[in-house]
């Protein structure tokens, strides 16, 4: 069976046979679940090689953004700390979706219930000051290398 029109005409041979030995319901039924589970899960693999692609440009593009930062000799490591608050503020919101389905509650209250809640959006924002404390380190640092009587590099 070298050609696609001997494998249709086994599939339609072997379709009349289930027809007569199991009757059109159960062909019907059998066929139309294959397609659905079939296309459900074609859906699945295109959202699941999606978000991995999306959570790769990310990751690869806020290393960058680091490491251009840290040659141009500008505050990075604030980032670090920022991302670490945004990583725990989706795994909140995942473990908030992932309670309020088993539960069966509102979203809101789902995520409310969980313990530590407010420590990923705090550290978050705590990387802000962050920033201008390293940025202040950071000026001290080469204004006290600076050869004396140079001017300050800003």
């Amino acid at each position: 069976m070298r050609s696609w029109y001997n494998w249709s005409m086994v599939l339609l041979i072997a379709a009349i046979l289930a027809d007569v030995v199991f009757g059109l319901d159960a062909v019907l039924d059998t066929v139309s679940m294959v397609f659905a589970v079939g296309l459900g899960m074609a859906v699945a693999a295109l959202l699941i090689t999606a978000s991995i692609l999306l959570g790769w440009i990310v990751v690869r593009d806020a290393m960058d953004e680091i490491a251009a930062e840290r040659r141009a000799g500008l505050p990075w490591r604030w980032r670090y700390l920022g991302w670490i608050g945004i990583t725990g503020i989706l795994i909140d919101g995942l473990a908030g979706a992932w309670n309020a389905y088993q539960e069966h509650v509102l979203f809101r209250t789902a995520v409310e219930d969980l313990p530590f809640v407010g420590v990923p959006v705090m550290i978050a924002l705590a990387s802000y000051p962050l920033r201008g404390v390293e940025a202040l380190l950071m000026k001290w640092r080469r204004d006290k290398t600076a050869a004396p009587g140079s001017k300050p590099v800003r």
